[in-house]
């Protein structure tokens, strides 16, 4: 077997042991190691979506949803069910990426402070016709601080990510890896908005 190989089928006999003793976060981070690997493995992609059908972990995230989201839980609008998504996404990634600090700031770019505005409006009220001036507005900053562009690029990313717009991120992080193939990090992530970007609609908390 090759080394490719055996390093799927390794984490597939990791997370179908970390299943079996119901230890949904560690199961569901072998998941995404494997698609990390191989974007369309399938048996990965099918046990992520039978660890969120876990009737605790379904309860647990319906609970959460309730005190966070209500009375505005009934709110069948674009941009809340957007927010309870981009909410479950935060709760259950498993990228410890997160709590870096320099994935926590902000570069020193002053184009990305109206990104963030933008971003931050469609994510709270809609608003959506804005999300192409904020692209392009990410594409100039890149353009104008090259030497910033990996910082710029993660920083979009995490955006994107926390405010549920999972298809722009996997966008950013495609581009990412075409570029330097070896960043482990954006391997991962890129399997995590391609899941989330594309299953979101089996996540049956939501209401």
């Amino acid at each position: 077997m090759d080394p490719f190989r055996h390093d799927i089928a390794k984490l597939i006999k990791q997370a179908d042991h970390f299943i079996l003793h119901r230890d949904w976060d560690q199961a569901a981070s072998r998941c995404y190691q494997i698609l990390a690997l191989d974007l369309d493995n399938v048996n990965a992609t099918l046990k992520l979506t039978s660890i969120y059908l876990q009737r605790e972990l379904v309860e647990d995230m319906r609970l959460a949803l309730q005190r966070l989201f209500a009375p505005q839980a009934q709110d069948a609008s674009p941009y809340q069910q957007r927010r309870m998504l981009a909410f479950s996404y935060r709760v259950l990634s498993c990228w410890k990426g997160w709590l870096r600090d320099d994935f926590e700031q902000t570069p020193p770019v002053n184009e990305l402070e109206e990104v963030s505005q933008i971003l931050n409006h469609a994510y709270l009220r809609g608003g959506d016709d804005d999300l192409l001036k904020a692209w392009n507005i990410y594409v100039t900053a890149c353009a104008n601080h090259a030497r910033a562009k990996y910082l710029i690029q993660w920083w979009v990313v995490k955006q994107y990510a926390e405010h549920g717009f999972f298809a722009d991120a996997a966008e950013v992080l495609c581009e990412m890896r075409c570029h330097c193939p070896e960043d482990q990090d954006a391997r991962y992530v890129l399997a995590e908005m391609r899941w989330w970007r594309d299953h979101a609609d089996t996540l049956i908390w939501l209401p």
